[in-house]
């Protein structure tokens, strides 16, 4: 990608950026920034960018894991999942604990999870992508895709079994 073509796509690169730093809970300020670090990113390595649709999907890979990043070392944990969701019966006092502290628990294993795992989980269990929808956005083969999911669920499961003491 040339200069010329980056500094056409900058402005939609950048809203791509703040959108994707929103969405995972964070205010205008950390958002500009995640973007600003974005563009930044992205200007350094404009070289390998392929073309337009190849810098989207660089922007809001790059935007996500500095969002991440910048979450987890402020101490605050994303927002993707809802923990607020109504419950058909309301469960007793020590039910409702067992389950906050279960979900606590898988918060912080899924965070513990490679980057790129945890994006590609979180395509595909919580947004519902496709795997071929997956592969163009990170601009990797939809085989790598599949291979990600099975070691994020993996990883998963074996914590689930320890935790269990299975």
């Amino acid at each position: 990608m040339t200069q010329e073509e980056f500094e056409h796509q900058a402005a939609g690169l950048r809203r791509k950026a703040m959108a994707t730093g929103r969405s995972h809970g964070l205010g205008d300020a950390d958002a500009d920034d995640v973007a600003q670090d974005t563009l930044m990113r992205l200007w350094q390595m404009r070289g390998s960018i392929a073309d337009g649709a190849h810098a989207e999907a660089l922007a809001t890979v790059v935007a996500r894991r500095l969002a991440v990043d910048l979450l987890r070392r402020s101490g605050r944990t994303q927002t993707g999942v809802r923990r607020d969701a109504p419950h058909a019966a309301q469960p007793g006092a020590d039910t409702a604990l067992e389950e906050a502290e279960a979900g606590g628990w898988l918060l912080a294993k899924l965070e513990q999870l490679p980057p790129t795992e945890y994006q590609v989980l979180y395509m595909r269990q919580v947004e519902r992508r496709p795997r071929g929808e997956i592969a163009r956005i990170l601009g990797i083969a939809e085989t790598s895709v599949s291979t990600l999911l099975a070691r994020a669920r993996r990883r998963l499961l074996e914590e689930i079994k320890r935790r269990n003491g299975r």
